[in-house]
C-alpha cells in the first residue's frame, strides 16, 4: 500500500468513526410498570392491576387494567365493568393503550348504612379525543358489593348520577367531596 493509499484509508476510517459518533441514539423503549391496588367495602375485596407504558416525554399511559371483587362470604369472585377501550396513540407505534383508566377509588356508605364501591375514572390525553379535557375528564362509576354496576347506561355526570346517588341514600356525597384512595396501594409508579 502507498502512502497515499494509506492517507485515504485514514481518512475514510476518521469520517466513518466521526459520522458514527453522530448518530442520534435509538430512544429507549417505552418501560412497562405493573401497579397493584387493594379496597375493602362492605365485606368484597378488591384488586386493581394496571400495567403502565412510561413514555419519555408523556403521561403514564395505560396499558392494561383488570379490577376484580372477591363477592363477601363467598369464594367467588368477578372481573368489574371497566370503561377503557383501545387507543392508538400516534407517538405509540402498534401498541394501542386504554381510552381511559380507572384513577381512584372509595367505599361509600349510604344513610341505611349499605356500602357501595365507587370507581373514578379519567381519560387518556390524545389529539385523538379533544374532549378529554376539564370537567369531562373524569367521571364516577357506582357498584353494590356483589359487583353490580349500578350505574350501566347512565352518562358521565349528570343529573341522573345524581338523581341515583341520593335514591341510594348517598346524597351527602353531592355536597362533601369523595375521599378517593389512588387505584395504586403506592404512589404512581
Amino acid at each position: 500500500m502507498n502512502i497515499i493509499s494509506a492517507v485515504v484509508c485514514l481518512g475514510l476510517a476518521a469520517m466513518l468513526s466521526v459520522s458514527h459518533v453522530q448518530a442520534s441514539p435509538q430512544p429507549a423503549p417505552p418501560k412497562r410498570t405493573t401497579a397493584i391496588g387493594h379496597l375493602s367495602c362492605g365485606g368484597a375485596s378488591l384488586m386493581a392491576e394496571t400495567v403502565y407504558l412510561d413514555v419519555p416525554d408523556q403521561d403514564f399511559q395505560p396499558l392494561s387494567q383488570r379490577i376484580t371483587l372477591q363477592r363477601p362470604g363467598t369464594n367467588g369472585s368477578m372481573v368489574l365493568h371497566h370503561d377503557g377501550r383501545p387507543l392508538r396513540q400516534p407517538f405509540l407505534k402498534d401498541t394501542p393503550v386504554l381510552d381511559a383508566a380507572a384513577s381512584g377509588w372509595a367505599c361509600l356508605m349510604a344513610a341505611n348504612g349499605k356500602t357501595y364501591i365507587y370507581v373514578s375514572y379519567v381519560c387518556t390525553e390524545s389529539d385523538l379525543q379533544p374532549d378529554c379535557e376539564g370537567t369531562s375528564r373524569e367521571w364516577g362509576r357506582l357498584f353494590d358489593p356483589e359487583g353490580k354496576e349500578l350505574t350501566a347506561g347512565l352518562p358521565h355526570g349528570g343529573p341522573r348520577m345524581s338523581a341515583l346517588m341520593k335514591q341510594l341514600g348517598l346524597g351527602r356525597y353531592e355536597e362533601e367531596p369523595i375521599q378517593l384512595q389512588g387505584i395504586d396501594d403506592a404512589a404512581h409508579p
